[in-house]
Parts: structure tokens; C-alpha cells; sequence
């Protein structure tokens, strides 16, 4: 009986492993799958398809979306098919029936970065095929309102028998019978074909009332499943008197060659074994260059592979480490450039209410001297400083253009005739909205460094127009102009924008310069807006501002 015991209990030892190895599998597995969905949920052309409410703009991103979803579906191996829901029932994807992921999608809770449904039976090629379902809702990165900002849900379709491997069970003896479930309790997996995928393991598989079986069951975490093994005792006990033989002779061999094997095991564990702890303690003194380290070890092949265990497990955490540095780098940054225009834009800002206040009482002796260029002048400057002062973030056109006017109006009065201003804006313009005092460092700029300099008449000219949903504005001036290596170093600096403010402010001094008006567009509208600057030198300098048309037209 103890021999019996002893089988039994090596058994029982055995298939806990081969169940540590399959769960161990589906873990690594089950993390990459989630990494393609957190992959794929944020990844910008998806963010940009989900959230585009213009036909022509879903059309025009449709092509790349496939395109991406392909090239992702064959970076893993399992992966049947990428699916995008969006919020309005659409499906998106490249090969499963896009009815039945409709009301899959439904089942993804809402508010979990990565859900596994389970088991379930999808259309693929129009043939009905078992399959594994992981999924999340996918939400705006840009739009953070509560309730509106859930652009769809993403579905992944896995080929059910890669999900612990290459398809293929370890080996087992023979008879063993293999069950896998998932949350609900379905069989995705099994050799036993007397049951049936998507059904419950069979109760008489469970109770087992003749006791011929050794039962072995664990819980699969990373699915909320379970891994079930029946295992048959007449195999196990086959031919238990030649392996008692076995053993005698082994034991006795052992006794004689004891301090043989002793050295040995020595050798090969215990030394491996201080190298691995040796790094361990290294690794746990949190010093980010000690994740770099890694152990090689010789002796028994366990030791093998606890050591290429813990190097592969210390590369992911170094992997990790070094994203989330990364991604903490990049919101720094973001929030660096966002401070910086904000403060640069404060500081533009004059402020001074006595100022306002002593040029209205400028204007009331010129009234009442007779002066009506200096009345005229200092009204002019008047509104200008009242604008500045305050007033909404967000002003018509029609309002910053009048604002402009008054600003060149002062400098006319200094320039005299040298200063000629055209204006070509199209009426349908003057409705939408544009932030306040955009426009003033960038004909400021075109005045001091484009047109000052001259010696022949200046000539300002300020266009503007409508192409589709966006607003296109332009200061143009025949001035000095830019040489093509301090325009290609402003134009780099513009687009680099964390460093962007300390570039142009060399060819900017005035105002809240070229590259605060860039990030104050960025910040309020998005990536795809902004400024744009080209120049010929005598030739002079066109600056293009690019915004969404909002408001009344």
C-alpha cells in the first residue's frame, strides 16, 4: 500500500506541475493578449475612426484602420481575428460574422481595461468555429467627460487551442482525460470526446462513483476558469512490481554511491542557487541598473530553468520600468509645454489698469484740445489695452479683427505711408470662433521684422477662408524675409514644441511669440492644428494658422 501511496502521490505531484506549466502558459499568453488590446484600444488611428463623425473623414481612415488591424492580428500567434464595435452598433473587422460580435460586444463590461468572456461558437470563413473572446470598451483619450467619452469596444478572437501553448497537451499518460473551462463553467478545451465544446463538464465525468480515476482540479486565474485531469488508476498501477525492482536495485546502487551523487548535487544546486540569491538581494535593493543583471547558471536542468525564469521575469519588469518612465516622461513634457504657454500667455498679458485708465483721460483732453489724430490714436490704443486686459478666451473673427485694425492703426500713425494694409477675409468667416488675441503677436512680428526694416513701402496683407471644417487665416507681409536656414530652425522648433519657445523667441520678442500661439492652438484644438511659416529672403514672410470652424459662419 505504501508503494501504491507513493505512486499516487508522485502523480498527484506531477500533474500539479503540468498544471502549473499550462497555467503558467495561458498566463504569459493571457498578458499578451491584453497588451494587444490595450495596444490596439489607444492606438491613435483607431482613437481617430471610433471618434469621427464626418463619412468622408471614416472613409478616408477606414483603409489604414484595416490595415492596422491585419498587421496586429498577425503579430501573435492565436490571434483569429481584431474586432471594433463602435457605439453605434458598426462592426469593423477583417474575418468573424459581424452580427454575432454585435451581441458578444454587449457582454464586455463597462470600466475594465481587459475582460475575458470565454468560450464561444463564431461564424469564420462562414464556417461555425470554436473560439476564445477577451475584450474591453475602448475610451477617448482626448474627451474625458463622464458618460460621453466611450467611443466602442474591442473584441479578440483566440484560437482556442493556443491559448496554454502550440496546441499541444504535455505528455500525460495515457488515458488522461484533460477539461478546460472558462468563467461560465463551458468547455473550451478537451480530449475526452465524449464531451461536447461550449457544454459544462458532464456530471458523471466529476462524481466519478467507481473510483477508477485520480482527480486533479485547479483554477485557472487569469480566466476565472478551471483545468481539470482525470487520471486512470490502472494505468498508474501497471507493472508496479517491476518498478519496486526498479527501485531496490536503485536504492542499493545509491547507498554504494552516495557521496558520489552527494558532490554532485552539490555542485549543481547548491552553487546555482547562491548565484540566483546573490541576485535576487541585488534586485531587491530597487537600484533601476541592478534589473540589467542576469544569471547563468550550470548544473541540473530545473536550475536551468529557474534561472531563465527569473531572467526572463527581471527583462519584463525592466521592460516595464523603462515604459512607465517613459510614459511618465512624455505626460511631464506635455504638461511642461501646456504650463509654459499658459504662463507665457500671462505674462504677454499687460495688465496695468492705470495705464487703461490715464490713456482715457489722454483721449478726453485731445477731444477737448481739438486733436482728433491724437483722440483717434489713443482711442484706438484704448480698445486695444481693454481687449487685452479681458474679455473671453474665445471671440469671433469678426470681434479680433477689429482689434487688429486698431493695432495697425497705431503703427500707421508711425509709419505714416510706408505701411499699407489689405484685408481678403471672406464674410463667412467672421462668425467663427478663434481664442483672443491670436492674431496680434503675428502681425506684430510681420510689422517689426518684416516691414520696419524697409526702406521702400511695407504692405501687411491679412487673408482668410473656409476649406471644409477648418479655418485657414494668413498675415503675408513683402518684407525683409527669413534665410531657408533660420526658417528651417524655426519651423523644426515649431513643431517640436518643448523646445519650440526658447528657439523663436530670438526672432520673436514681442507678444506671446510664434511658438506660444502654436502651443495655445495645440492645447485648445488638438495635434493637427497649428501655425506654419514660409519665407524668401527680400521676399518677404507668410505665417498660416490652421483652426476648426467653430461657431455660426
Amino acid at each position: 500500500m505504501s508503494a501504491i501511496n507513493v505512486v499516487k502521490r508522485n502523480n498527484a505531484e506531477y500533474v500539479k506541475g503540468i498544471i502549473s506549466q499550462m497555467n503558467q502558459s495561458i498566463s504569459s499568453n493571457n498578458n499578451d493578449y491584453k497588451r494587444s488590446i490595450e495596444t490596439v484600444a489607444y492606438n491613435k488611428t483607431v482613437q481617430e475612426f471610433l471618434s469621427a463623425a464626418d463619412p468622408t473623414q471614416k472613409y478616408e481612415l477606414f483603409t489604414q484602420l484595416r490595415a492596422y488591424l491585419s498587421d496586429m492580428a498577425g503579430m501573435k500567434e492565436g490571434i483569429l481575428d481584431i474586432a471594433l464595435v463602435d457605439k453605434h452598433g458598426a462592426v469593423y473587422n477583417l474575418r468573424a460574422d459581424a452580427d454575432q460580435l454585435t451581441v458578444i460586444s454587449r457582454e464586455i463590461p463597462r470600466n475594465n481595461l481587459y475582460y475575458f468572456l470565454g468560450f464561444k461558437m463564431i461564424d469564420l470563413r462562414y464556417k461555425s468555429t470554436p473560439v476564445l473572446v477577451a475584450g474591453a470598451r475602448i475610451y477617448s483619450t482626448t474627451d474625458f467627460e463622464a458618460g460621453k467619452n466611450e467611443l466602442g469596444t474591442l473584441l479578440l478572437v483566440i484560437n482556442n487551442r493556443l491559448l496554454f501553448g502550440d496546441g499541444n497537451l504535455v505528455h500525460l499518460p495515457e488515458g488522461a482525460l484533460v477539461y478546460m473551462t472558462d468563467r461560465n463553467g463551458r468547455l473550451f478545451f478537451t480530449n475526452d470526446d465524449s464531451s461536447s465544446l461550449g457544454e459544462p463538464i458532464p456530471e458523471d465525468t466529476l462524481l466519478d462513483e467507481k473510483h477508477e480515476y485520480m482527480m486533479h482540479r485547479e483554477a485557472i486565474r487569469d480566466l476565472d476558469g478551471e483545468i481539470v485531469i482525470k487520471m486512470p488508476k490502472s494505468v498508474l498501477l501497471q507493472g508496479l512490481n517491476k518498478i519496486r525492482l526498479k527501485q531496490l536495485i536503485m536504492v542499493a546502487v545509491a547507498l554504494f554511491l552516495m557521496i558520489i551523487p552527494l558532490l554532485y548535487v552539490s555542485n549543481n544546486i547548491l552553487q546555482p542557487l547562491k548565484k540566483l540569491m546573490r541576485l535576487m538581494g541585488e534586485v531587491t535593493l530597487g537600484e533601476k541598473k541592478n534589473l540589467s543583471k542576469r544569471v547563468e547558471v550550470d548544473g541540473y536542468a530545473e536550475m536551468i530553468i529557474m534561472a531563465s525564469r527569473f531572467n526572463e521575469m527581471l527583462e519584463e519588469i525592466e521592460d516595464l520600468t523603462d515604459r512607465l518612465l517613459d510614459s511618465k516622461r512624455v505626460l511631464y513634457e506635455t504638461e511642461l509645454i501646456k504650463r509654459r504657454a499658459e504662463l507665457s500667455f500671462l505674462q504677454s498679458q499687460i495688465n496695468p489698469h492705470f495705464l487703461y485708465n490715464t490713456l482715457e483721460s489722454i483721449k478726453g483732453l485731445a477731444a477737448d484740445e481739438g486733436s482728433s489724430q491724437i483722440f483717434e490714436l489713443t482711442t484706438a490704443l484704448s480698445l486695444f489695452f481693454r481687449y487685452s486686459i479681458k474679455g473671453p478666451d474665445m471671440v469671433s473673427l469678426e470681434r479680433e479683427l477689429t482689434i487688429i485694425k486698431n493695432y495697425i492703426y497705431i503703427h500707421q500713425i508711425r509709419f505714416g505711408k510706408r505701411l499699407q494694409v489689405e484685408y481678403d477675409i471672406s464674410t463667412k468667416c467672421f462668425g467663427c470662433l478663434v481664442p483672443r488675441m491670436i492674431l496680434q503677436p503675428i502681425v506684430e512680428n510681420a510689422i517689426k521684422y518684416g516691414i520696419e526694416p524697409l526702406e521702400r513701402t511695407g504692405l501687411l496683407r491679412i487673408k482668410g477662408y473656409r476649406d471644409g471644417e477648418n479655418l485657414l487665416l494668413f498675415v503675408e507681409d513683402n518684407g525683409m524675409g527669413i534665410s531657408p536656414v533660420k526658417l528651417a530652425e524655426i519651423n523644426a522648433s515649431i513643431e517640436r514644441r518643448q523646445s519650440a519657445a526658447d528657439s523663436l523667441d530670438g526672432y520673436s520678442e514681442s507678444g506671446i511669440g510664434l511658438a506660444n500661439v502654436h502651443d495655445r492652438i495645440r492645447i485648445k484644438f488638438g495635434e493637427t492644428y497649428g501655425i506654419g511659416m514660409t519665407s524668401e529672403l527680400e521676399g518677404g514672410t507668410t505665417v498660416s494658422l490652421k483652426i476648426p470652424a467653430r461657431g455660426e459662419a
